[in-house]
């Protein structure tokens, strides 16, 4: 998941430093800073996508970030979490839906696995992807999109939660489908705090399902919260739940699984 602000030391990638003391001077409790830089040397990035056609041109979109930070004070990131976690959960899903389909399963709608890049940098491969839909974006009827699902954060008691985000803020039935989906099967504790509009970490616009959402577009956001080793090098797969990771691929991909075999597509 990609932060705002810049906690990397990576050479070449700009960093911004506020004193403290001048912040101090300025008597505010909250401020609002902005500047801009030029891009001077481009680099190329790639999205990965697989797609499972369905019986109508409607299309269902899963998506993770494989990208990673890269360096933090010259030691690798290797971010298990962000998103390793995420991307073998998407893997583990199209292979799952590819089997049912090989055994005579055809869904109602497609389903496009959406792998992209550039999320750390500013979520610039889902924004490719929506600004150049392979599909149209009028077909495309939501987006499940996954992202940091392999560990407890510093704020749960237990590891049975998962944070959903912008569940019921384009869809309603989109929510209440999900939420039948959990009780019927996976019994986690859905907690809803980090989809307050108010929230001051504004996860809803800091990962992938975001360029979905603006083009009006149903999505759940599947995350886990942080944790210390966020964008750490010490984001290592030692420290990753696989009970965990097993239990939200489960919940995603049943939650998939009702909205493309079911007969009419969710109404906004």
């Amino acid at each position: 998941m990609k932060m705002h602000g810049n906690q990397t030391s990576k050479p070449h990638i700009p960093v911004f430093i506020v004193d403290r003391d001048i912040i101090k001077t300025l008597k505010k409790d909250s401020l609002n800073i902005t500047f801009s830089t030029n891009i001077t040397e481009p680099k190329p990035a790639e999205n990965v996508l697989g797609f499972i056609p369905g019986r109508k041109d409607e299309i269902i979109v899963i998506s993770a970030h494989y990208d990673h930070i890269g360096y933090n004070n010259g030691e690798i990131c290797n971010g298990a979490d962000d998103d390793g976690s995420g991307t073998s959960a998407l893997l583990e899903i199209a292979k799952t839906f590819q089997k049912a389909t090989d055994d005579g399963h055809i869904p109602e709608r497609g389903l496009l696995f959406l792998a992209v890049s550039g999320e750390e940098k500013g979520l610039f491969g889902s924004q490719y992807y929506t600004d150049n839909p392979v599909f149209p974006l009028s077909k495309t009827t939501l987006d499940l999109n996954i992202d940091m699902v392999g560990r407890k954060d510093t704020i749960q008691t237990n590891s049975n939660y998962i944070y959903l985000i912008g569940s019921n803020r384009i869809s309603k039935e989109l929510h209440n489908i999900s939420e039948q989906v959990n009780k019927k099967h996976i019994n986690f504790f859905l907690d809803y705090t980090y989809n307050d509009i108010n929230d001051p970490n504004k996860f809803y616009e800091r990962s992938d399902h975001y360029n979905f959402a603006k083009n009006n577009i149903p999505v759940i956001f599947y995350f886990g919260g942080l944790h210390e080793d966020y964008h750490q090098p010490t984001d290592d797969v030692e420290k990753i739940d696989f009970q965990k990771l097993e239990k939200v691929t489960k919940y995603v991909f049943l939650t998939a699984w009702e909205l493309a075999y079911r007969k009419e597509a969710i109404k906004k």
